[in-house]
């Protein structure tokens, strides 16, 4: 089906350029948004019933939240992001912009170490019962939608997008009436139609009851998904991470369904890193350089405007020439879209058809309304017949675009309601007919049927029942992380992580050890005689070799195999044209 080769066209394109990026063209996309920073106001209900203790866990609501707001600011700081995020209390004695009940316990500002600070301190209080901004019920959320407007508003940095996540147990707030309620609901919509998103972060009520959305909350979030309460203060803090970290679409143009029918498409990256930024310095100053270049006429060297170049091309015996205006009109084969040219079935689209970054489509109904409509028909059809569309993307004005397939992929949510995939199209980008090249191999020697025998025994007696390889982390990238979050915290020591990658030898041959020796005696017989190119380098003898010739001072003695291989034994980085003095003098310095 289509579904399954997904991830592997988002895996492959990772190293692709994005067609809607051109520093040649800046400014000339319309389309295009600066969504790269995000705002969020983390809203904690300090009630009564948040403050009750779980009595499994003996952990307050609000100890929970609080634990999941910092997890968010650490991996904020560690990652270097330049998102703003604050902490605003509810139902406290203090009071912050003359409203009552609303306490700003961190400003809305990038994270940093002394944010996190505050947080811990202030999930200590909780927990020991101490509670120092004091105790109200009287608190309108009216006065809260407000105070989180004012915020954003004062916000100097141009924000993408602004989140607003309100943490509680309680279904509906103490002390509402008829106005109180009118009020909020109206100030909510105007937030939604000025781009402030509300979300409701639901924790396990006081009594052991279910939380009631359409007490309230439904009229402030009236598209807000179902989700069952946690204690568990992970699983919560992924939830944060998932509600805080939205898809943040890159571009939207329309999709040109038939010549009456078009609809409006948002188009996003799942996978990539962001451009490098790199700066050119003087090598004598060290200060930035600007480089700028410039056309010259050749016959008196004045410069010139570039309106005045021109190009050429022969036909025959003539050569007809060009201006550049004329020459980007040449590359314009239709308008800014993307055109439904056909459909295929899904089988006959391979996992190397990929000529470059894929993108993936969701409807939005900025443009055209129904927008979302067909758009659902369309994918929903196509992943039932397990078919792909295909179509002629033109990502800007003025550029010739390229023929790509539309990958349907239906929305997966988990058992808690928590979306695991989004719905959309994959638009993959396809290659030409000579733009996939045909290798050959050279014929290699193939197993004896013994030998396979062997091989399939094994692996059968290894095989696990049950096993998934995103539970398996790479140590080294966690590591890395823990010492990246020692650095930023200012830890004192770097928290050690378990490699769950090493095999369990003694298990294995526990398991399987006489077949494991039946394959070795059936792959490498008594006698067999291991290729040089097949053996390991023997790094051990060479490092001893050269340092008891450094001490006898007979250096000059080991020959430049060795010497070369005692470097990359010890990682001493020389030329790979080195001669054997540039070699010897190397190996001293190092060894002092």
């Amino acid at each position: 089906g289509s579904s399954g080769i997904n991830a592997e066209y988002g895996a492959m394109a990772n190293e692709y350029g994005d067609p809607f990026t051109d520093e040649q063209e800046e400014g000339a996309d319309s389309f295009r948004f600066d969504s790269s920073i995000s705002g969020t106001l983390c809203v904690v209900d300090c009630s009564e019933e948040m403050l009750t203790k779980d009595p499994e866990t003996t952990v307050s609501r609000v100890v929970l939240a609080l634990e999941a707001i910092k997890a968010t600011y650490c991996n904020k700081l560690i990652s270097g992001s330049l998102d703003r995020i604050g902490v605003l209390l509810v139902g406290t004695e203090t009071l912050t912009h003359d409203y009552p009940g609303i306490h700003i316990l961190l400003p809305l500002d990038t994270p940093d170490k002394a944010c996190v600070d505050v947080l811990q301190q202030a999930s200590n209080d909780f927990a020991n019962g101490k509670f120092e901004w004091g105790h109200s019920q009287a608190y309108s959320p009216y006065h809260l939608l407000f105070t989180c407007n004012s915020i954003y508003t004062s916000c100097v940095k141009k924000l993408g997008t602004r989140l607003i996540m309100i943490f509680t147990n309680v279904s509906e707030p103490r002390d509402m009436n008829n106005k109180t309620r009118q009020l909020a609901t109206t100030k909510a919509r105007d937030m939604s139609e000025l781009g402030i998103t509300i979300s409701i972060i639901t924790l396990p009520a006081a009594d052991g009851g279910d939380f009631n959305m359409e007490k309230f909350y439904s009229a402030l979030v009236p598209d807000h998904e179902a989700m069952s309460p946690t204690n568990d203060i992970e699983d919560l803090s992924q939830r944060v991470h998932r509600r805080e970290n939205k898809v943040r679409m890159t571009a939207s143009m329309p999709f040109v369904v038939g010549p009456e029918l078009t609809i409006g498409v948002q188009c996003c990256n799942l996978f990539g890193e962001p451009p490098a930024k790199h700066i050119n310095l003087c090598s004598k100053t060290n200060e930035p350089v600007i480089c700028e270049s410039s056309v010259v006429r050749e016959t008196d060297r004045t410069t010139l405007a570039p309106y005045e170049v021109h190009r050429s091309a022969k036909f025959g015996s003539q050569t007809v020439i060009f201006s550049q205006d004329e020459v980007d009109q040449m590359k314009v084969r239709s308008d800014k879209g993307i055109y439904l040219v056909g459909f295929r079935p899904a089988k006959d689209i391979k996992t190397h058809h990929v000529a470059g970054k894929s993108l993936f489509l969701r409807p939005t109904e900025t443009v055209y309304n129904g927008s979302t409509s067909f758009f659902v028909a369309l994918l929903t059809r196509l992943h039932a017949r397990e078919m792909v569309g295909l179509v002629h993307c033109v990502p800007r004005e003025g550029t010739a675009g390229f023929i790509g397939a539309l990958v349907p992929q239906p929305e997966e949510r988990d058992e808690d309601n928590e979306q695991v995939r989004p719905l959309g199209f994959h638009l993959i980008h396809l290659p030409f007919a000579d733009d996939i090249r045909k290798l050959t191999y050279e014929p290699t020697n193939q197993p004896s049927p013994a030998q396979v025998e062997a091989a399939k025994a094994v692996v059968n007696k290894l095989k696990a029942k049950q096993f998934n390889s995103s539970l398996v982390e790479n140590p080294t990238v966690l590591q890395f992380n823990k010492t990246l979050e020692a650095i930023a915290l200012e830890k004192d020591k770097i928290e050690e992580t378990d490699d769950n990658t090493k095999p369990d030898v003694e298990r294995m041959t526990k398991r399987a050890g006489s077949e494991m020796q039946q394959l070795n005696s059936a792959v490498f017989p008594s006698g067999y005689d291991v290729p040089a190119d097949c053996k390991k380098p023997d790094y051990k003898r060479v490092i001893t070799l050269v340092q008891n010739r450094q001490r006898e001072g007979t250096l000059a003695k080991v020959s430049v195999a060795d010497l070369r291989l005692y470097c990359k034994g010890v990682r001493l980085k020389v030329s790979s044209t080195a001669k054997k003095g540039d070699l010897l003098e190397a190996i001293k310095k190092f060894l002092g």
